[in-house]
């Protein structure tokens, strides 16, 4: 049977550029990923030698990265500055929307958002632990040394668990985290009163991830495939074969691409998780940053000195840029991109989301289409009392909203506010002043922070307060 090409399913979140990050110091750059070559966009010199991108801030418009003395780097995207900001903080990682979790000299977490800094109260036990963002402003500190599960809020412990050691995965909003064991999977819901939740598995699971929306979680097993699973039913809705064991695995921002590391040698298989098949295997080794997929398309790897961007949409997919001695430097997929440019319309269908990315669906022409995903996989809960909707403050007073997401896709944020309506929120979504802004989601107004930040407690999904002038700015 002849190869077709790789259809990219319409609407899929894509777009977005390639962050070359330096680890000697200079000058940080964008590049396309198809390319690999620049876009125009440098950052000011001076940028000390760093070791590791965290994520892309897209409200504040910064990017951070981690240097050679474990400091918290951060690159103004649009200004081109940078400048440090938490200098002592260790164990720094960052949720996918650019959300800075990391624990200060007393190991008590830190969660630095919208460039201000929170410091909890509750300390975090054991050795090294892993941070993850848990509903509302709390985190999960995950210990595989002492096997504890924390899950930490501003004001002290909230609930702990007892967790086999194993590999740990958790849904972009951190409202279920999954630990594979040999046997099967640990469920546990932070926000949630039971205790964690056994699921036993035959073929001992390796690794797991969850699809970006949630809904699906991917199950690596020692027997050699894949399995899918339906988040909510825990069905295994699909198995696929591989030519071996995979150890580590990432999902692209996309949901579309699954690229998992095989215990032996160094590769990467590339699974098209729309055609549910394996789509190649590339000779690269495995790092923190690489291999990973920028854009709709572009699986970028290292090949001894030099970078290498494959096209994953062709019928067989191969390389198609080469950009020498870079392999040394390290690398971040970022979703934004300077202000009037915008990606090759041929392959890049719609921007990427900000908060909101939503699984891939089978084009028409293939298999039998899966069941949608839900809109939200974060539990809404409904308001404690009525949102103050109609009462927007003093006249020339700021109107104060809820965000609760901030995307290029419209009807997305249009069935959001249907789904938080239908909750009893009073939720809008807010017209855009310039092709370039995101569709925010937000509910209110109010009158006060203290009312709207009580409200996005009760939310229990990520939220800020937004600010609009009387004139609508």
């Amino acid at each position: 049977m002849p190869a077709t090409e790789r259809q990219l399913p319409i609407g899929l979140p894509s777009g977005g550029a390639l962050l070359r990050l330096p680890t000697a110091g200079g000058q940080a750059m964008l590049l396309w990923p198809d390319s690999l070559t620049p876009i125009g966009w440098r950052s000011n010199g001076g940028l000390p030698p760093l070791e590791r991108g965290l994520a892309t801030d897209l409200e504040e418009r910064m990017v951070y990265a981690v240097d050679d003395r474990s400091r918290l780097i951060g690159i103004d995207l649009v200004t081109q500055r940078w400048r440090p900001f938490l200098v002592s903080a260790r164990e720094l990682s960052a949720t996918p929307d650019g959300v800075i979790l990391g624990l200060d000299s007393t190991r008590r977490p830190l969660r630095f958002a919208g460039r201000a800094l929170t410091t909890y109260r509750a300390a975090v036990e054991g050795g090294p632990v892993q941070l993850l963002r848990a509903p509302s402003s709390a985190l999960v500190a995950y210990s595989r040394r002492s096997e504890l599960a924390q899950v930490i809020g501003e004001d002290g412990e909230l609930r702990r668990f007892q967790v086999p050691a194993g590999e740990l995965t958790s849904t972009w909003y951190g409202d279920l985290f999954v630990v594979a064991t040999d046997s099967g999977l640990i469920y546990i819901e932070p926000s949630g009163k039971p205790g964690p939740r056994f699921v036993r598995m035959k073929g001992d699971p390796t690794v797991a991830a969850f699809s970006p929306s949630g809904h699906r979680l991917y199950v690596a097993r020692r027997r050699n495939d894949l399995v899918m699973v339906d988040r909510f039913t825990g069905d295994e809705l699909k198995t696929l074969e591989l030519p071996g064991t995979i150890r580590t695995m990432r999902v692209d921002r996309t949901g579309r691409w699954l690229l998992g590391r095989p215990l032996e040698g160094d590769s990467v298989w590339v699974v098209d998780l729309v055609r549910w098949e394996r789509a190649v295997t590339v000779q690269t080794a495995w790092a923190a940053d690489l291999p990973l997929v920028a854009g709709s398309k572009a699986l970028v790897v290292r090949d001894g000195k030099d970078l290498v961007a494959w096209d994953l949409l062709r019928a067989i997919p191969g390389p198609i840029a080469r950009l020498k001695g870079a392999a040394s430097d390290v690398y971040l997929a970022t979703p934004w991109l300077p202000k009037g440019l915008t990606p090759d319309p041929e392959t890049e269908q719609a921007l990427a989301t900000a908060e909101e990315p939503a699984d891939s669906a089978p084009p028409a022409a293939q298999a039998t289409p899966e069941p949608a995903a839900p809109v939200s996989v974060a539990p809404i809960m409904p308001p404690g009392r009525p949102t103050p909707s109609a009462a927007p403050g003093e006249p020339g007073t700021q109107r104060l909203y809820l965000q609760v997401s901030a995307s290029q896709n419209q009807e997305f944020g249009r069935a959001l506010v249907e789904q938080l309506k239908t909750a009893g929120w009073a939720a809008q979504l807010l017209p855009r002043k310039d092709p370039s802004d995101p569709y925010r989601v937000v509910i209110g107004p109010y009158r006060t922070r203290e009312e709207a930040d009580a409200d996005g407690k009760r939310l229990g999904r990520t939220y800020f307060i937004f600010a609009v002038d009387p004139g609508g700015n």
